[in-house]
């Protein structure tokens, strides 16, 4: 999938098994697909706090974080089916994540808890639908700066296995 090619794709169908926290099959539809995060925050973190699981909770107390003073408790209905959900992080007034922060003498935005971010935006740029309780299609979310990055690593069964398996498991409950 070069630069030019339309990004809104599936990337692949991924079957798993939740109980032991593994991929059993994948089947890709495009094989050239590079991802690299550039710490732009132009899409991702501008588009408001993303949703929180019970796991993200956790995982922000282990860190010493404290995400309740920042919760919204409300949570979107399309994700109202998975039982995992406990609320949204807050919005600051232009829209963006309660949590966005720029560091304009390194140009790059940053998230006091990026090592223990949410499932959701540790995802992004990727999405999934649903298919099974075993299954998902691994979409795209086009706008983002990092996809098809050069020096970006292949979107492959390792790219997935490594970065987004955890996150998908912890959406899924």
């Amino acid at each position: 999938m070069g630069k030019g090619k339309n990004l809104n794709e599936n990337i692949a169908e991924v079957i798993f098994d939740p109980e032991a926290k593994r991929i059993l099959r994948m089947t890709f539809y495009h094989d050239d697909l590079r991802f690299r995060c550039r710490r732009c925050a132009v899409f991702c973190c501008k588009l408001g706090g993303p949703i929180l699981t019970k796991s993200d909770m956790e995982r922000a107390k282990l860190a010493g974080h404290r995400l309740e003073d920042f919760l919204e408790t409300t949570v979107d209905p399309k994700f109202k089916r998975l039982p995992t959900m406990v609320g949204n992080l807050k919005n600051n007034k232009d829209g963006s994540c309660i949590l966005l922060k720029s560091n304009p003498r390194r140009g790059v935005y940053e998230c006091p808890i990026y090592d223990s971010r949410p499932a959701r935006c540790r995802l992004y740029p990727f999405d999934f639908e649903r298919v099974s309780p075993n299954s998902f299609t691994l979409k795209l979310i086009p706008s983002c700066n990092g996809l098809n990055a050069e020096d970006g690593e292949f979107v492959n069964e390792t790219f997935i296995t490594k970065r987004l398996l955890t996150p998908l498991l912890d959406l899924f409950g």
